[in-house]
């Protein structure tokens, strides 16, 4: 489905769903769930923890659809309640020493690695996964907000400038120096090894 395609049904349903067809909301959760569960992944670690988060974020959308303004901004809204909740949920873990208990192999990898080049080849892409996650992992909070939202959920520019709520030119700038933190440190993690 194409973005625009995806925008037009995403209105669609979110009209509908004002309206009082309960199942609209059904239908948006099944549309959007995957990004909202891989974002809260993210952030927690952990698949059991990313899909509780993720059924957190669309209680708070389900209550508070009716508040959404502009139909047409559903996307970006959606993306700010789950950012919040994300940042909430990390924080209240890292006060419980949460991720100090997890280890890179507890870990969902955030690539799926597909192919049949042979168990040495696999075992080759993993390990480049982990030191890949472990220096997003170490990098500020906002450098790993923006590289996440443009990289790995693949949001536009515009969509992140609305969700973060700073301007496009700033986007662009934060997301140049997130990629370029990452390239050193993963040159640095690399030159140690």
């Amino acid at each position: 489905m194409g973005n625009e395609e995806l925008q037009s049904e995403t209105e669609q349903l979110v009209q509908a769903f004002l309206a009082g067809d309960k199942q609209a909301f059904n239908r948006l959760v099944l549309l959007y769930q995957t990004k909202v569960y891989n974002l809260a992944l993210n952030y927690v670690k952990s698949p059991e923890e990313a899909n509780d988060l993720a059924q957190d974020i669309f209680v708070t959308v389900y209550k508070s659809l009716g508040n959404l303004r502009e139909r047409n901004k559903f996307t970006s809204w959606l993306y700010q309640i789950a950012i919040n909740h994300c940042r909430n949920r990390y924080k209240k873990l890292s006060r419980r020493g949460y991720f100090s208990n997890i280890s890179l192999d507890d870990e969902e990898t955030f690539i799926q690695i597909v192919g049949d080049e042979g168990p040495e080849k696999t075992l080759q892409q993993e390990n480049t996964i982990r030191i890949v996650r472990s220096a997003i992992d170490a990098m500020g909070e906002a450098e790993k907000e923006i590289l996440i939202l443009r990289d790995l959920q693949e949001l536009a520019y515009e969509e992140i400038s609305a969700i973060l709520d700073i301007p496009l030119g700033t986007v662009k700038s934060k997301l140049n120096r997130a990629r370029s933190s990452l390239k050193d440190r993963l040159k640095k993690i690399y030159n140690d090894l």
